[in-house]
């Protein structure tokens, strides 16, 4: 599955500036078995919008259901997320930190694709794909793919997958309104409803969502107006409907379209600014399922999105504009899916070929890129709890040519307490837009981006302009740019001592090859940088994920997890080791020495260390439910401050923190209705390097069941 991922900034805007050191990552930036309880097994659900079976896949998987979504009282999908073991959401500041990404096994959020009923939404600022953007609303479940080892979803899921699932089809009537208001002036109002028609062969369901917040300022030491957060509002609509043609059809529909619109005047002492944006984005899917027999089922589906964004900043006084990214992006998409099974359901084949046209628009426009693909994946069970997995997918794109990407993997359960998994697998991501075409100046800063396909001429243009002092000799090693390619290993072992405590251990590793790194490659008139894209790069992610689930009593469950990584470039690791290259040296107290392996700290934004602890309750006799949260994420480098391109241990990080979490909520008259209230970042934490993290957030509110399934 192709999803090209598009930069709006190519380089992050303010002080994260330095060489990128995982795929695409230039912005502020494991995979556990199933664990009962925080999720759901997935053969307990029957998709209707793909037949890929998350157990079918050997990678480390997890599935958030919407009890425990619920639970938490959260609003947004980031809200979820943040709270998962090995997953860290990280803020974009070239976006005006509006824009929330998500971090998996080391890897960016380039990396990370995200999907809709198993569909790829489209709309990434500086490659962030905002998970805020989605509203949790009617979920069904989430389910989480770590790693590149599994031949279905695609390409571009380097990093691993996040498929949002809603609410397939409907059997009875249900109707509800929900309401929430707290802190900064933020309101969440939704409704739903859903009914089947035409004797049980039709449903159609209906849900609207509206978001609004004031924003808020962590940052007061630099910013004496505006918000570190900007305030907005969005809004968004979504439908399914199904409709059973015969015995052996069903034709589905779905929908969606969200808007958001955020204004904010800022400043920092100098001349005021305003900071605008508005973005939109439309999905639509019409799914034909097919039942063949009772072996065999087809799936045809066409997918259409668009998604248009409109960002300006320009001087309050004399309405000089200052930054501007005004681009719309869209997607055909058509597939057609196949599964089927032999020898009683001990072997299972699942397969697909498509291929989707995308198109983007903006200030200089850039042709029309054609991607096709075509996998199979097959299972083979001889006996329980003994299973291999085996794929291939072929990904092609009409600029870079396209690559076989295989993957292996397998289950063994030597003794009933125990399960060992293991999968080894491929992938790989075409360069974006962005990084082959765009030309971008951030006049804030100064500083001048130019795609690595367009370069020569960019470099023309500018001289003649008289905007450029100087070109570095590195930029003779400028080409275009060749795709990234990731090899992943995972080896996962499941502990179940007994019927109420279960313990997985997973141990990864993620080789990358062909990294895309940004480098500066020359200097403008005015002092600032002129970078470019490089196929330079080398990189690895590795490390440890433990989670644990304990129901010591029917009613509590106490889940948690912790993340040890490593993540480095390798190409630094071997200039420091040989004394010599760009990243030999290092600028300690006492002046410039060379830099020991020791210094090397790793990629940006990376925490070393990362945990989470999770209890929930409920008290069935009053029908109420309390969960008590919290996480830990370690310190990690933000700022190259010597500029030496690498984060050593002089440069800026971000300290370690803890965050806690409360929420209650009560049902009442016969489960009609549904009191909340929930207590984020309990204790106030704030810190102005991270200028999307709020302070205490207490927001309560109601959900009425007009009509309760």
């Amino acid at each position: 599955m192709l999803h090209t991922l598009l930069l709006l900034l190519p380089f992050l805007s303010d002080s994260t500036r330095q060489t990128s050191a995982i795929p695409g990552d230039t912005t502020n930036n494991i995979g556990i078995h199933h664990l009962k309880g925080i999720q759901v097994q997935a053969s307990s659900y029957k998709k209707s919008d793909d037949l890929i079976n998350i157990k079918k896949i050997a990678n480390p998987t997890l599935v958030i259901d919407a009890k425990t979504i619920q639970q938490m009282g959260s609003r947004r999908l980031d809200e979820v997320l943040r709270e998962q073991t090995g997953m860290a959401v990280v803020s974009d500041l070239g976006a005006g930190n509006r824009s929330i990404g998500i971090q998996m096994q080391g890897f960016s959020s380039a990396y990370v694709l995200v999907l809709l009923n198993g569909l790829p939404l489209s709309g990434r600022f500086n490659e962030n794909f905002d998970i805020s953007r989605l509203s949790i609303h009617d979920i069904q479940r989430i389910e989480i793919i770590k790693g590149a080892s599994s031949s279905l979803y695609g390409s571009e899921a380097l990093g691993g997958v996040i498929n949002i699932i809603t609410r397939p089809t409907v059997t009875s009537a249900a109707a509800s309104v929900s309401a929430l208001y707290g802190s900064f002036h933020t309101a969440d109002i939704s409704a739903s409803a859903a009914m089947p028609f035409a004797q049980q062969k039709g449903s159609m369901q209906l849900q609207a969502d509206y978001y609004r917040t004031a924003g808020f300022n962590v940052n007061n030491q630099y910013l004496q107006s505006g918000q570190t957060s900007p305030p907005y509002s969005s809004y968004t609509l979504q439908s399914r409907s199904s409709w059973q043609l015969n015995q052996h059809n069903t034709l589905q529909f779905s929908g969606r379209y969200a808007s958001r619109n955020s204004v904010m005047d800022r400043s920092y002492g100098a001349q005021p600014f305003r900071d605008r944006l508005q973005e939109n984005d439309l999905n639509a899917a019409l799914v034909l399922n097919t039942n063949v027999n009772e072996h065999t089922q087809l799936l045809t589906r066409y997918y259409f999105t668009w998604y248009q964004t409109d960002q300006s900043v320009k001087i309050n006084d004399s309405g000089k504009l200052l930054q501007e990214n005004d681009f719309s992006q869209n997607i055909h998409r058509l597939e057609l899916q196949g599964s089927s099974d032999y020898l009683e359901n001990k072997l299972q084949f699942t397969g697909g070929v498509g291929g989707e046209l995308q198109q983007l628009v903006q200030v200089q426009r850039v042709p029309a890129q054609t991607n096709y693909f075509g996998y199979v994946q097959a299972n083979y069970q001889w006996k329980s709890g003994y299973a291999l997995v085996a794929g291939v997918r072929y990904d092609g794109n009409s600029f870079y040519g396209g690559r076989f990407n295989p993957s292996i993997g397998g289950t063994v359960t030597p003794v009933k307490w125990l399960e060992l998994k293991a999968s080894v697998g491929q992938g790989f991501k075409s360069p974006t837009y962005a990084q082959s075409y765009q030309l971008f100046t951030n006049i804030t800063q100064g500083y001048t981006v130019a795609g690595a396909n367009i370069f020569t001429q960019a470099v023309a243009d500018l001289k003649k302009a008289g905007l450029l002092q100087s070109v570095w000799d590195n930029a003779g090693r400028i080409q275009p740019l060749q795709p990234e390619t990731a090899t992943s290993y995972n080896l996962t072992a499941t502990f179940r001592p007994g019927s109420r405590i279960t313990v997985a251990v997973n141990g990864f590793y993620n080789n990358i090859r062909h990294l895309i790194n940004t480098e500066q490659v020359g200097i403008m008139r005015n002092g600032q940088q002129l970078f470019s894209y490089l196929n330079l790069g080398r990189a690895y992610t590795t490390g440890l994920e433990a989670s644990m689930e304990i129901r010591p009593v029917q009613d509590l469950k106490i889940t948690g997890g912790y993340q040890y990584l490593i993540a480095k470039n390798k190409d630094v690791e071997d200039s420091i080791r040989a004394g010599a290259g760009a990243y030999a040296k290092v600028r300690a107290e006492n002046g410039i020495r060379a830099a020991t392996v020791g210094d090397y700290f790793g990629l940006p934004n990376r925490s070393r260390h990362m945990a989470n602890i999770q209890a929930y309750y409920t008290w069935a006799p009053w029908k109420l439910s309390i969960s008590l949260r919290a996480t830990y994420r370690g310190k990690y480098g933000f700022l190259d401050l010597d500029n030496n391109g690498y984060i050593d241990r002089y440069d800026v990080f971000v300290k370690g923190y803890t965050l806690l979490y409360f929420s209650v909520q009560k049902r009442l008259w016969k489960d009609k209705l549904e009191l909340k209230c929930s207590i984020d970042n309990v204790t106030g934490y704030t810190d102005y390097l991270m200028p999307a993290q709020p302070g205490r957030m207490i927001t309560g509110g109601f959900t009425w069941h007009f009509i309760k399934r």
